[in-house]
Order: structure tokens, then sequence, then C-alpha cells
């Protein structure tokens, strides 16, 4: 759907308004909703920043603030601020800033991966992968190969 005040760019803001009782909908793209002032008359900042700076406690904002990266010299304040490290020292500077964001948000500090949902586990993805390199290798007499990838197979399989 276009935007209906331009007509040019594709509409990204449903405003409704409800004045009297009589409801008003408009479909405005992101430039014309930015002249109308409609995030500014919500008193909202919809950018990156703001979304990914609300989940830092501000406490937390306010103490050590001027702690600095020793590579790039970004301050702990603006890491704060807009929620990107300014290089990959920042990570390991500014990692107790981050450690309880990413368990916020990921409900882990640790990464564990994605598998695609048609495709079942990974661990049971990894076996069957596993088990192929196996049969492969008995077949070229491989047997040391063929050995490793049995006890990793039953390993994994015991884990499961």
């Amino acid at each position: 759907m276009m935007c209906e005040k331009c007509g040019i760019n594709p509409a990204a803001v449903t405003l409704t308004q409800v004045i009297n009782g009589k409801k008003t909908v408009k479909k405005l793209c992101v430039s014309c909703a930015n002249e109308n002032n409609v995030y500014k008359d919500l008193n909202m900042d919809l950018g990156f920043s703001s979304l990914f700076s609300s989940f830092f406690n501000e406490g937390e904002r306010a103490a050590d603030a001027d702690e600095k990266c020793p590579l790039c010299g970004m301050t702990k304040g603006e890491f704060l601020k807009n929620g990107k490290p300014g290089c990959a020292s920042c990570y390991e500077t500014f990692a107790s800033s981050m450690m309880p964001l990413l368990k916020k948000i990921h409900s882990t500090n640790t990464h564990t991966g994605k598998v695609p949902g048609k495709s079942g586990n990974a661990s049971e993805n990894r076996i069957d992968l596993l088990k192929a390199q196996l049969k492969e290798a008995i077949e070229k007499e491989e047997y040391e190969k063929a050995a490793r990838l049995r006890d990793e197979i039953k390993e994994m399989e015991g884990r499961l």
C-alpha cells in the first residue's frame, strides 16, 4: 500500500486517531510520518539505538559511563547510548554490560545456534552426517577413522 499523503513511498506507519468518537486511519510512509511529527506527538523515539538502549538499567548508564575501550576509545556511555560496539575489543571491555543484556533478550548468554523447524534437531542432523561418514569410512576400509566416528556417534546418542 502506498502512502496516502505523498503517494510515492510505501506506507510503513498506520496513524489511527479517534476524535469525538470519530475514527480516522491514515497510512503514511516514514518520511511523511516524520513531517507530521507522528513520533513526536506520541513522545516516542522508534530508532534502533533507543530500542536497544532501553534494555539497559538507568543506573548502569550513569555508573562507569566514562569507562573507555582501550582499542577504539569508545566510552561505556556511548556504547550504552547507541547499543553498538565500536570494535572487537569493546566486547571484552563492556562484557559486564552485555552479558545481562544478552540473557534478558535471548534467555541465555551463550550461543546455541538455530536449526530451521522442518529440519529437526541439530544433534540428530549431526548424528546422521556422522553415520554417513562412518559408512563411507567402512567402505574405504579406513577402520581407525570408522572407530573414531562410531565412538563420537555413541557419545552424541548417549547425550540425547
